[in-house]
């Protein structure tokens, strides 16, 4: 079996990640792989084999299948000729994306080539939307459809001429990552006065994406109200677009800005989580996802907005704290009552790595995405 990953994106992502892991993982179990990623994109640099060896293996990695830099500019035809040169040369089986753009290119070479079938992911928390390019798509190729989680399922309106629907819940491998940290994170921007702070500061990791502004606002005013009385509580806001100039402007709005450090995207995230006391994801969709599971797995409590993916993977009250939507208030008050009981703080962190080995395994994950890859290449022969 050939499976392709179709990813256009240029920023690194959740999506990005987990489609690299699991192409990883259906290449450890026999079948040929190809990732296709925009060329000279963050994603394309990300999974490049050009890493040392010390640095932390959580960040992108190279991985044992091919990499091709591939790009969809231009006419989805077009693209799409480009597409169907792999198809005869492979003869893939399965093509995943995400997108009605990559869809509709991918179907299109399937259906030029006489061969091959679709895998349509849709993000965790994500309710799944075709235009017409979309529509137009699963009717040129047969299509699968995969989602997060049975909830998101449910919710989708497949398509009546789907192959059929089925599940890979996001996962990752507890066993890789540290049990303690060893090192607090570093933060640029901190002011001179941190360092005269008697206590040792206590860091909050705020993991961001571009769709998240408003949520990381809400992060920025709760910090602003809880230091008062924790002079030596400081935000990490980490992630694309976090270093928008506009969430400067409201922190300096609120005369936290020299609290508060916006580090854009890094690929040392897991090294800046290992010694936060708190967790915060306001990013969604996979992305907010990996957030939570990896904050979870490094034992960390999580905070996150019980409006978005966090419902599903945190426990509210046993390993993190969900918070209602808007209301600053009662985040607030949330944030600091897991502030002043480090025994509590402790428990919530275990139980966090518990449930995340337990419930939330990366091998279920790869195993969702392989069987769906099966299914699209059986099920979808013309």
């Amino acid at each position: 079996m050939h499976v392709l990953f179709l990813h256009s994106a240029r920023e690194w992502s959740g999506t990005a990640r987990l489609f690299a892991r699991a192409a990883r993982g259906i290449s450890e179990r026999g079948a040929k792989v190809t990732l296709l990623v925009t060329p000279d994109s963050n994603v394309h640099l990300a999974v490049s084999p050009r890493r040392d060896p010390g640095q932390p293996r959580h960040t992108p990695i190279p991985e044992p299948f091919e990499i091709i830099p591939f790009s969809t500019e231009g006419l989805f035809f077009a693209a799409a000729r480009r597409l169907r040169k792999i198809f005869r040369r492979w003869d893939a089986d399965a093509i995943f994306v995400t997108t009605d753009r990559e869809h509709l290119i991918a179907a299109t070479a399937c259906w030029m080539s006489g061969n091959g079938s679709v895998v349509r992911w849709t993000p965790a928390g994500q309710v799944l939307e075709m235009g017409i390019m979309g529509r137009w798509a699963s009717r040129l190729a047969k299509t699968a459809y995969l989602f997060a989680s049975e909830t998101d399922r449910s919710a989708a309106s497949v398509p009546k001429n789907a192959i059929d629907s089925s599940v890979a819940e996001i996962g990752v491998d507890v066993s890789t990552y540290p049990t303690d940290g060893s090192r607090a994170p570093t933060a640029e921007g901190d002011s001179a006065s941190d360092q005269k702070q008697t206590e040792p500061l206590k860091y909050i990791v705020c993991v961001y994406d571009p769709t998240s502004r408003g949520r990381a606002a809400t992060a920025i005013r709760t910090v602003s109200m809880l230091s008062p009385r924790h002079p030596n509580l400081r935000l990490i806001i980490v992630g694309p677009g976090s270093d928008d100039e506009d969430l400067r402007m409201q922190a300096a709005a609120l005369r936290v800005l020299h609290l508060v450090s916006f580090l854009g995207e890094r690929d040392d995230v897991i090294n800046l989580m290992r010694d936060a006391h708190l967790g915060w994801v306001v990013a969604d969709a996979d992305t907010g996802a990996y957030g939570i599971l990896d904050l979870m797995a490094l034992g960390i409590p999580t905070v996150a907005s019980e409006d978005g993916v966090a419902q599903r993977y945190i426990a509210n009250g046993i390993s993190g704290a969900l918070y209602p939507p808007d209301d600053s208030a009662s985040t607030a008050a949330t944030v600091a009552g897991m502030l002043l009981s480090e025994d509590d703080r402790e428990t919530m962190g275990k139980a966090a790595r518990t449930r995340v080995a337990r419930e939330f395994p990366e091998t279920e994950m790869i195993e969702g995405f392989d069987r769906a890859a099966n299914n699209a290449r059986m099920r979808g022969r013309r």
